[in-house]
C-alpha cells in the first residue's frame, strides 16, 4: 500500500491470486482462441499481438499463440512485459479482430515452491539465473537499501528502561534535511510524538538518532513475541515492514524500460518485504499495465470499430522437471473486451481475475482451426523459387 504525501490518499494493488488459477499454455491458447470466438470474432481474420519479455523462455508461448490462431502474433512489449501503446495504430490494421495478451513472467521451482529463477539450458550445467533479469535489475537497488537498513535500525532499552529505536540519520526524514534519495523511515508510525506534533530525540549520535517508540509500536512487538534488550539491541530485521518505510529515489533506468520502474516504485515497500520479490513485482507491474493500457485504448481511436480482447496476466516459467521439457503457465488477472456492434453492459468494465478465468474454462480445450506449423514450413520449402529483383 502508498501514500501519497500530499493527499493523504491511498493507493493498493489487488489480490493476485496464482493457486488453483494458472493454466498451462497449451490449455489457455485454444481457450482463448475459443473465448473470441464465442464474442463473435471471426475465423481467420483474428490478429492476435503479445506483450511479453524477450526472454528465450517466452517462445513456446509464442509458438502456441501462432499455432493457434494461424499467425505469428504481433510484437506489442518490451522487456520487463511492459506494453507499447505507441503500437496500438499497426496492430489494428493488421486484422480485423484483435487480441493482445500481456504478460510479465517469474520462474518457478516445483520442487521446493521457489519463485525467482530459471535453468538456462545453453549454458553449462542449465546454470540457474534470474527469470526476468530486467525485473531483478529494477527491483535490486532497493532490496540493497532495504537490506542494508534491516541491519542498521536498532530496537533497544536504555537505563532508564525506556524502549528506543536508534536509526541512522540518513534515513530520518528530518524537517530541516529530508531525504531526497533512498529509504526513508516512517516514524510517526514508530515513535511517540509531541503534544505539538513533533518528534523528538531522547538522544543524539555521530551518525544517528535515538526515539522512544510509542505504546501501541510495543503492543504490536509484543504480540509477535519480541523480546527487548539493553545495551545497542538488537537490529530490526524482518520487523522493518513495508509499512514503516517508503523510498524516495531518482529512477535508476534511462531507457523506454524506465516505465517498469515507474510502475513499481511506490509499492517498492512490499516488493522488498515479500518473500518473493521478483513475483511481487511482476504481479505489480502486470496490475499497473493492464491499467495503463485499457486507459490509452479507450482514449486512443486505434481500436475504434474494432473486435478486441486484451488479457493481462502473469507467465509462470518452469523449468526441466524429471524427463519433463521446460513448460510455462499463464495465470491471468484480467481482461478489457470491446465488441464494434455494441459492447453490451457485461463488458463495460473490465473482467476481474475469477470472472475472466471462469469464461476461459467455460470453452473448449480443442481449437479444431489450429494449424500445421510443420506441414505449413514444408511448403515454404517447396514452393516456387521467385526471381527477386533489383528495382529499376
Amino acid at each position: 500500500m502508498f501514500l501519497s504525501r500530499d493527499s493523504g490518499i491511498v493507493r493498493d494493488i489487488g489480490n493476485f491470486a496464482i493457486q488453483g488459477l494458472a493454466i498451462p499454455y497449451p490449455e489457455f491458447v485454444p481457450r482463448l482462441y475459443n473465448l473470441c470466438l464465442s464474442l463473435g470474432f471471426k475465423r481467420g481474420f483474428i490478429m492476435p499481438s503479445r506483450a511479453f519479455c524477450s526472454d528465450e523462455n517466452q517462445g513456446f508461448p509464442i509458438i502456441l499463440l501462432t499455432k493457434n490462431f494461424g499467425t505469428f502474433p504481433f510484437n506489442h512489449g518490451r522487456v520487463g512485459g511492459i506494453v507499447a501503446i505507441d503500437r496500438h495504430a499497426p496492430h489494428a490494421s493488421h486484422g480485423e479482430d484483435l487480441v493482445i495478451v500481456q504478460a510479465s513472467h517469474v520462474g518457478y521451482d516445483p520442487k521446493t515452491g521457489v519463485y525467482g529463477t530459471c535453468e538456462r539450458p545453453k549454458t553449462e550445467g542449465n546454470r540457474l539465473t534470474a527469470s526476468c533479469g530486467k525485473i531483478t535489475h529494477a527491483i535490486e537497488p532497493y532490496l540493497d537499501q532495504y537490506r542494508f537498513a534491516q541491519k542498521r535500525i536498532f530496537l533497544h532499552l536504555d537505563a532508564e528502561g525506556r524502549h528506543l529505536i536508534t536509526a541512522k540519520d540518513s534515513f530520518i526524514d528530518f524537517a530541516s534535511k529530508p531525504v531526497t534519495d533512498g529509504l526513508v523511515l516512517n516514524l510517526k508510525e514508530i515513535v511517540k510524538i509531541a503534544d505539538d506534533g513533533r518528534i523528538l530525540p531522547v538522544a543524539t549520535h555521530s551518525t544517528s538518532h535515538s526515539y522512544e517508540v510509542s505504546d501501541s509500536f510495543c503492543e504490536r512487538l509484543a504480540k509477535q513475541n519480541y523480546v527487548w534488550t539493553g545495551g545497542s539491541g538488537s537490529a530490526m530485521e524482518e520487523l522493518l515492514t513495508a509499512d514503516l518505510f517508503c523510498f524516495r529515489e531518482d529512477l535508476h533506468e534511462t531507457d523506454e524500460s524506465i516505465l517498469l520502474e515507474r510502475n513499481l516504485i511506490e509499492f517498492m515497500p512490499i516488493i522488498v518485504t515479500h518473500k518473493s520479490p521478483p513475483m511481487k513485482a511482476a504481479k505489480v507491474n502486470i496490475q499497473m499495465e493492464f491499467a495503463r493500457t485499457v486507459e490509452s485504448i479507450r482514449r486512443g481511436p486505434e481500436y475504434k470499430n474494432k473486435n478486441l480482447l486484451y488479457i493481462a496476466g502473469l507467465n509462470v516459467d518452469i523449468s526441466t522437471y524429471l524427463t519433463f521439457p521446460s513448460t510455462t503457465y499463464f495465470v491471468p488477472w484480467a481482461a478489457h473486451i470491446q465488441l464494434k456492434d455494441s459492447t453490451s453492459d457485461e463488458y463495460l468494465h473490465p473482467l476481474e481475475q475469477k470472472d475472466i478465468f471462469n469464461k476461459l474454462m467455460e470453452q473448449e480445450m480443442v481449437n479444431p482451426d489450429r494449424v500445421d506449423l510443420k506441414e505449413q514450413i514444408n511448403q515454404m520449402i517447396s514452393s516456387p523459387r521467385f526471381d527477386i529483383r533489383t528495382p529499376r
